[in-house]
């Protein structure tokens, strides 16, 4: 189970490190890379998370990977306080509240538009221009497509649900005739 406040201490602290470096890209592609790494196989997480394994076992096979993929040294060590402190279980965490800081210092916030078929790419830019000017922020989005909408689009960014689909469209028109 993921800590949320301990893994904010944690990517807060590589944060101000990555900051200090000028290295936020470089430390995160660094954590994202290895997220996924220890998401695909089942094997490097269970060393990871094992009782069996020590310290320096763990240290060592993880230096090893995070070398192959050409990670940074501070990250190498970022990795290794965490297994110090059995806390590498927390790495999901500490890589998501490590993102969301980026974000926060660059102004950035993410969202997510979900439509019945794929946007073209100048629908998609005028979307994520009205949600930047919306949240005051620049929004990057990821897309999925959803064919049970009919038609529309669903977009989040943050808290906030824009509901543009036929689908609501045509239960808010229902509500109405029943008024």
């Amino acid at each position: 189970m993921i800590d949320t406040t301990l893994a904010k201490r944690y990517a807060k602290a590589l944060v101000e490190i990555g900051q200090a470096n000028d290295a936020l890209d470089k430390y995160g592609s660094d954590l994202t890379a290895l997220t996924e790494i220890i998401s695909e196989s089942r094997d490097f997480r269970e060393v990871l998370v094992s009782p069996v394994f020590t310290k320096d076992d763990k240290k060592r096979i993880a230096r090893d990977i995070l070398t192959k993929i050409g990670a940074d040294p501070m990250v190498i060590n970022f990795v290794n306080v965490l297994i110090d402190r059995k806390r590498i279980n927390q790495l999901d965490g500490v890589e998501a509240a490590f993102r969301a800081s980026v974000d926060e210092i660059r102004g950035i916030t993410r969202g997510e538009v979900i439509s019945a078929e794929d946007l073209e790419q100048s629908d998609l830019g005028r979307v994520t221009e009205a949600l930047s000017k919306i949240s005051g922020k620049k929004v990057l989005v990821t897309t999925k497509v959803d064919p049970f909408l009919i038609g529309g689009l669903v977009a989040r960014v943050g808290d906030m649900v824009f509901d543009g689909t036929i689908r609501t469209q045509l239960n808010q028109l229902k509500e109405s005739l029943k008024g």
